[in-house]
């Protein structure tokens, strides 16, 4: 097989473009979200997904490998400091709970009543 017919696979299934344009969105999406939150994941994930743009900077197996690992040590770093901030701080997963409850309470009333009603009457 000539080596002009060998075809060099994509690293991602779309162009830089759409990849800029997702890259964007996200940073901006963790951005506000760590602004309302103050979550600490949410700042790295705000830095991790724009970082994986810096792909598309050469064709360097280097870089390649160096920008995988970079993105790896910050998705685990994300994950074990999203652990942490929930388990330092347990009143706010309840905050959330009970707010999805009233928010069920408020969207449906009268199905919680007759199921608090059937519940009594065994």
């Amino acid at each position: 097989m000539n080596t002009t017919e060998v075809v060099q696979p994509n690293l991602f299934p779309f162009p830089f473009p759409v990849h800029l344009v997702f890259a964007c969105i996200a940073l901006f999406l963790f951005a506000y979200l760590f602004s309302k939150n103050k979550k600490p994941y949410q700042l790295i994930m705000a830095v991790a997904i724009p970082f994986s743009l810096t792909i598309w900077l050469s064709d360097s197996r280097t870089l390649f490998y160096a920008v995988g690992i970079v993105e790896f040590v910050l998705l685990i770093t994300a994950f074990i400091s999203s652990i942490i901030y929930n388990k330092k701080h347990p009143e706010l997963n309840e905050k959330v709970i009970s707010e999805k409850s009233s928010a069920k309470e408020i969207a449906d009333p009268d199905n919680n009543n007759s199921a608090s009603s059937d519940n009594s009457e065994n």
